[in-house]
């Protein structure tokens, strides 16, 4: 009865500013019977919205983007009460992907710090707790030096792959693993040898780019194909591989990749993305996540550091240098510490 009154009494103001604000909050109660009390104050943007885009005019006063490994990013509105739950349910609505018990996905923010380090989020937490949240472990960790406009950046990318959800993968999926998976390879944290990973850089141009078209014999066109062609090194090719050529190394690279670029001429994106998959999926720990080790104790490795390859079928031990798995015992597992980070 309390709840019917309450309305009859707010309706005959919807039409003022002041009985559209009241409905707004009437939203927002009804909201935080629905998911809970929040955990943190309003956050700097929180707060600015509500004042600058008359929240009662949206079901969804707030929005963020999301990024993506692509480079890409997708707005994804919400409220004051939305979890991390009911914010993914959305964002794959709109994106065309399955829910993250399915695809091995998850929402990650950057670390206040400035660090590069990522904090994966539950599904229970609020949206608006976690900008909250970071907004003042900003200002705690960056004294005097924080900036007003700078806020949390949300990320979302696979955070363990099943060999069982392989099947039912979307296109959208297939392509975000692939450019994650280059990521890795760029920053040598997937064992592929130089030959490779030029053709792997060539699917992922063509992807980009389309078909290589040989410009017309003028210097303007030639250079323009050689800075292309550099750039796309410089995004797709191991750093490692490229860090020490020589200046006329990098134009043989270069010109090894256009070959290879061309030969997948007509090839579609969805085309390029199998290929890229099936190949990389041949390393027994594709979408394992990886962390640096070091040993605390006497052990076979000397001091070295390993990598501690966390996966689906539990956590495997890899030499560094080359990332084959190498065989531990139970005790020696235990004097292995990973890297914070």
């Amino acid at each position: 009865m309390i709840y019917d009154a309450t309305l009859i009494l707010f309706t005959p103001c919807h039409r003022t500013e002041a009985g559209k604000y009241t409905i707004y909050c009437q939203r927002c109660v009804e909201r935080t019977q629905q998911n809970g009390d929040r955990e943190a104050r309003p956050s700097r943007m929180e707060i600015l919205s509500i004042l600058l885009r008359n929240p009662y005019h949206h079901s969804l006063p707030f929005s963020i983007p999301v990024h993506f490994m692509n480079g890409t990013y997708q707005v994804v509105g919400f409220d004051a009460s939305t979890t991390v739950e009911e914010f993914l349910c959305t964002l794959n609505q709109d994106i065309g992907m399955r829910n993250p018990a399915q695809s091995g996905f998850a929402l990650f923010t950057d670390d206040p710090s400035g660090k590069e380090l990522e904090h994966c989020l539950q599904g229970n937490i609020k949206i608006c707790d976690i900008i909250s949240k970071w907004e003042q472990a900003s200002k705690e960790q960056l004294p005097g030096k924080c900036d007003g406009t700078r806020t949390v950046r949300l990320t979302y990318k696979n955070r363990l792959s099943f060999t069982v959800q392989v099947r039912g993968e979307t296109e959208r999926e297939k392509l975000l693993l692939m450019y994650q998976t280059n990521d890795k390879i760029v920053n040598g944290i997937f064992p592929v040898n130089k030959e490779l990973a030029l053709e792997l850089a060539a699917l992922l141009a063509q992807v980009e780019s389309g078909d290589f078209e040989r410009p017309l014999q003028t210097t303007a066109n030639q250079l323009k194909m050689s800075q292309t062609l550099r750039q796309t090194l410089e995004k797709f090719y191991p750093k490692r591989y490229r860090q020490d050529c020589t200046e006329e190394q990098l134009r043989q690279l270069t010109q090894r990749l256009a070959a290879r670029w061309m030969a997948l001429r007509g090839h579609s994106t969805s085309d390029c993305v199998r290929i890229y998959l099936t190949v990389a999926r041949k390393w027994t720990f594709f979408g394992a996540t990886l962390f640096p080790a070091k040993p605390v104790s006497p052990t076979p490795f000397d001091g070295a550091l390993v990598w501690l390859a966390v996966h689906e079928d539990g956590i495997s031990v890899l030499e560094y240098a080359t990332m084959v798995a190498v065989h531990v015992r139970t005790q020696e597992s235990n004097d292995l510490r990973g890297l914070p980070g």
